[in-house]
């Protein structure tokens, strides 16, 4: 997947917005943004949607129909951001569980406890203005700062599925957490993403 296409196409306005959002290592960044006037040129519209969401998941913001564009499958939402966020607190949680019980297991006072990013607030949802870019944009940040938190916690726990000296695995992390990848997202956000086919 190369990412996820936030989109913004109100009812009575013929501007769509798209932003798309991509990660690599641990950080989410957008690294396309156009605005598309689908009175002008419908058939451009078509096209920018097509090639912008091509093997990406789809975002929309608040109020966005689909109606006549060329996405399948149901969309995210930024309820489902919100969710992404609790599901990382959780992960978050899980982890420091995991590593308080080595510590106590191992007796080991070596052992640095996770340092974890913070978490966006739903109120980072709030455009500007109530424009198609300034919403767009604003989603589009929140799904960044959302999905970069995701990806360093669960760097903070890859980390600790092998240790470094010896290669022994598990570790820390037990069985349940010991993925030696950093998950892309986690499981029940990534059934909800439906990447559009290449086309």
């Amino acid at each position: 997947m190369r990412g996820i296409t936030t989109i913004d196409s109100q009812p009575g306005s013929d501007t769509i917005t798209l932003w798309v959002t991509s990660a690599k290592d641990t950080q989410a960044r957008h690294v396309n943004a156009v605005e598309v006037d689908a009175a002008k040129d419908l058939e451009d519209a078509i096209d920018a949607v097509s090639s912008l969401t091509r093997c990406c998941g789809v975002l929309v913001t608040n109020g966005t129909t689909l109606d006549g564009l060329p996405v399948a499958g149901n969309p995210l939402t930024e309820s489902d951001l919100t969710d992404l966020v609790a599901y990382t607190e959780a992960h978050q949680h899980a982890i420091s569980e995991a590593v308080r019980d080595h510590k106590r297991r191992t007796r080991s006072a070596s052992i640095a406890m996770p340092v974890f990013p913070v978490s966006p607030i739903p109120t980072d949802f709030a455009p500007v203005d109530d424009t198609p870019a300034s919403r767009a944009f604003a989603t589009a940040s929140y799904l960044a700062q959302a999905w970069t938190a995701w990806l360093k916690t669960d760097e903070e726990r890859r980390r600790r599925t092998i240790r470094p000296r010896t290669g022994e695995t598990p570790w820390i992390m037990p069985e349940s957490l010991n993925s030696p990848k950093v998950a892309a997202f986690p499981e029940l956000f990534a059934a909800r993403v439906h990447e559009q086919a290449l086309v």
